[in-house]
């Protein structure tokens, strides 16, 4: 009997011992993928993040980013803007050109932006580096439309 005991309390440790369920899943699993995949391809790349309203809520959101700490958190000042207004913002960053692209266009307004930050080295071509930025955006902004369901 006291053996009985011993293999049901080393069951109950066993299982408790396991690793718990992981909680950081990327919420928004399949624009994350498509973020990760354009990326990818795109050495120069610092930073690719999509900046939408998910379903239900009320705050633009990074839904998706290159940059884990990023997501889920709420949108920049610069990513609003260009929601709102539907213009691209260009922010000057310490060897990067951060460019925020409105896309995915409805009825003639953008419902999603992209915060495109590309490397960018002293003497570059600026107006080079952001058509590259804008080409990004674009390639986002295709996968997002080609998806087969709604990405937020």
């Amino acid at each position: 009997m006291r053996w009985v005991v011993l293999i049901a309390m080393g069951l109950m440790v066993g299982c408790g011992s396991e690793e718990p369920a992981k909680t950081d899943a990327a919420p928004f699993a399949a624009a994350q993928a498509v973020i990760d995949q354009i990326a990818s391809k795109h050495p120069d790349l610092q930073r690719l993040t999509l900046h939408a309203v998910p379903k239900g809520k009320d705050t633009c959101t990074q839904i998706a980013s290159t940059m884990e700490a990023r997501r889920g958190k709420p949108s920049d000042p610069e990513d609003l803007k260009a929601l709102e207004t539907g213009e691209e913002v260009t922010l000057e960053e310490d060897g990067a050109l951060d460019l925020t692209v409105p896309i995915r266009m409805v009825d003639g307004k953008p419902t999603a932006v992209a915060g495109v930050t590309v490397a960018m080295e002293e003497g570059a071509d600026r107006d080079a580096v952001v058509m590259k930025a804008r080409a990004i955006a674009k390639a986002l902004e295709a996968a997002i439309q080609a998806a087969d369901k709604p990405l937020w």
